[in-house]
C-alpha cells in the first residue's frame, strides 16, 4: 500500500507542477478550484478537468508539457473520468507547439459571439428540441459540440441556408484545428460539410 500512497503522492506533485506551468494558458477563474482539487488529493479528477480545457480551447503546451502529460496519464488510475479513459484520443488532440500561442478572452469571446449569432439566425429552421440542446451548449461553451451538431443538422436535415449564412459557417468550421477535433466528424471534414450544405438565395 504505502508504494500505491508514494505514486499518488508523486503524481499528485507533478499534476500542480504542471497546473502551475499551464496557469498563464487557463482560465484564471478556474485555477483556484484547479489547485483545490489538487491540494484535496483529487488527482484524477483534475487531470481529467485540465485535459478537458486543453482540448476544448484549443490551448497548445510545449514538447515537454505533453510528455509531462503523457506521463501523468500512464501513472494516474482513470476512474469514470473520460479524458484519462480515452487516454490516445486525448493527447491526439492536445495540440503541441515550441512556443504556445494562448487564445485570448477575446479569441473565444467571438467564437462564442458568432456561434450565437448564426445558430439564432437559423433557429426557425431548426426542430425546436434541437434549438433548445443547442443554446444550452452554446450557453455552456461547448463551441466546438454546438458547431459540428449544428452542422449536422443543416446537411442530414438539407435544411436551406443563404450564401451569407454558409460563409459564416465556414469561418467557424475554420477556427478548429482538424487534430483537435478528430472525433467531430463535420468539423474535422469541413469541405465535404461546406460542399454538402443546401445553399439557396431564398432560404
Amino acid at each position: 500500500m504505502s508504494g500505491d500512497h508514494t505514486t499518488m503522492d508523486t503524481a499528485q506533485q507533478a499534476t500542480l507542477g504542471l497546473l502551475e506551468q499551464l496557469s498563464d494558458r487557463l482560465p484564471k477563474r478556474r485555477l483556484a478550484p484547479y489547485r483545490a482539487l489538487g491540494e484535496a488529493g483529487e488527482t484524477a479528477q483534475l487531470l481529467n478537468e485540465m485535459c478537458k480545457m486543453l482540448v476544448a480551447r484549443h490551448t497548445e503546451v510545449t514538447p515537454a508539457e505533453k510528455e509531462a502529460l503523457t506521463r501523468l496519464l500512464d501513472t494516474v488510475p482513470t476512474g469514470d473520468y473520460d479524458y484519462l479513459r480515452n487516454r490516445d484520443k486525448t493527447l491526439a488532440a492536445i495540440e503541441v507547439a515550441d512556443q504556445p500561442r494562448v487564445v485570448t478572452h477575446e479569441d473565444l469571446r467571438k467564437l462564442s459571439a458568432d456561434s450565437n449569432a448564426l445558430l439564432e439566425r437559423l433557429a426557425d429552421r431548426l426542430p425546436p428540441d434541437r434549438l433548445e440542446e443547442y443554446r444550452t451548449l452554446s450557453h455552456v461553451g461547448e463551441w466546438s459540440m454546438l458547431v459540428d451538431l449544428l452542422s449536422a443538422s443543416l446537411v442530414t436535415r438539407q435544411i436551406p441556408v443563404s450564401p451569407s449564412e454558409r460563409d459564416a459557417l465556414a469561418a467557424l468550421l475554420n477556427w478548429f484545428r482538424p487534430a483537435a477535433v478528430a472525433d467531430l466528424a463535420y468539423i474535422h471534414d469541413r469541405e465535404n460539410t461546406l460542399a454538402s450544405l443546401n445553399v439557396t438565395d431564398q432560404p
